[in-house]
């Protein structure tokens, strides 16, 4: 039986080698997932990381693959915290708490699933499917800002949130996506996204000849670029402009860092400086940590989609709900 360790740590750029043994070994009759070596883990990489083994197990199982997990001890933190969260069940083996079964707290956001909108646009407005979305992260807004008020943090990631949201609806193809998230007592917070849909370059080739996974992210974080910019307009039954993940890469990457990945590319920008590398993944995954939520959210967003329609051109504006901050 061949024996594939968990790396040390789950977090954004630790997940490189560990994700080769999974690929190299997709195949071999017999393997033993070891998690005895995760010593700890941070919401980004746990998330990412649990879908990739997701979907290996499944598809493992589905070809009649003998899979086994070892290692697990609960009375380890990063184990207990990982079963906790609903991990294990998320990834496929009955550990620790079911995905949904913890509720979350001011200080952490567990695997959460949300479901896409099912509704009827005879029947009900564009409007209306927003506002499912909107009271299906404002709860986990909550949780990442510890309080509900509406506060101008509260806002920052009731946006953040509904923004990841609706763009994995609006593009991915995939009807459900997964959150969860951390936020320490020195205020920093960190929250992930991953969704199983058609992924980045994919998408935006409806509308832009692509080259690479490299070059659609890269793409997909300017303002104005979107999977529907060339599309006729009544096909664009949400309204989408292409300023979501240009507003969340500029505030993320001003106060933290922004995480963007999907086929086999991986975006990290912080600061002035993007750097992409390789990793592969099924699907998209989005990650932001912020060291410090902005005092003033409201105007900084405002300046931040000022100066993106600027750089985009005068016909290219954002969407009002990119501008609902």
């Amino acid at each position: 039986m061949i024996t594939i360790q968990f790396p040390k740590q789950f977090g954004r750029d630790t997940l490189e080698f560990f994700f080769k043994d999974l690929e190299k070994n997709l195949n071999a009759v017999s393997v033993c997932v070891d998690c005895s070596t995760l010593e700890f883990s941070y919401p980004s990489g746990m998330l990412i990381a649990g879908s990739k083994i997701r979907k290996w197990i499944e598809y493992r199982r589905e070809n009649g693959l003998v899979t086994d997990i070892k290692g697990h001890d609960s009375n380890k933190k990063a184990h207990g915290y990982l079963g906790h969260l609903g991990f294990f069940d998320f990834i496929g083996f009955e550990e620790g708490k079911t995905v949904g079964e913890a509720k979350g707290s001011i200080t952490y956001l567990p695997i959460t699933l949300i479901q896409k909108p099912i509704i009827d646009f005879k029947d009900h407005s564009l409007q209306d499917w927003y506002d499912d979305i909107m009271s299906k992260t404002r709860r986990l807004a909550n949780l990442l800002s510890g309080t509900n008020e509406y506060t101008e943090e509260n806002r920052l990631y009731h946006y953040a949130l509904r923004e990841i949201v609706r763009n994995v609806f609006e593009h991915s193809g995939s009807n459900e996506c997964h959150i969860c998230g951390q936020r320490w007592a020195n205020g920093r917070v960190e929250v992930a996204v991953v969704d199983n849909g058609i992924g980045i370059a994919k998408s935006l080739q409806r509308s832009y000849a692509i080259e690479s996974q490299s070059q659609a992210l890269r793409m997909s974080i300017k303002p104005g670029v979107s999977s529907t910019r060339k599309i006729p307009e009544n096909e664009n039954i949400y309204d989408n402009s292409g300023f979501g993940l240009y507003v969340l890469n500029e505030l993320a990457s001003s106060f933290g860092w922004f995480l963007l990945g999907s086929g086999d590319a991986k975006l990290v920008s912080q600061g002035q400086r993007i750097n992409v590398t390789k990793l592969s993944f099924r699907g998209t995954y989005i990650g932001l940590k912020l060291n410090k939520a902005p005092s003033q959210f409201s105007g900084l967003c405002k300046d931040i989609i000022l100066s993106g329609e600027d750089e985009s051109g005068v016909k290219v504006k954002a969407s009002g709900m990119s501008k609902y901050y």
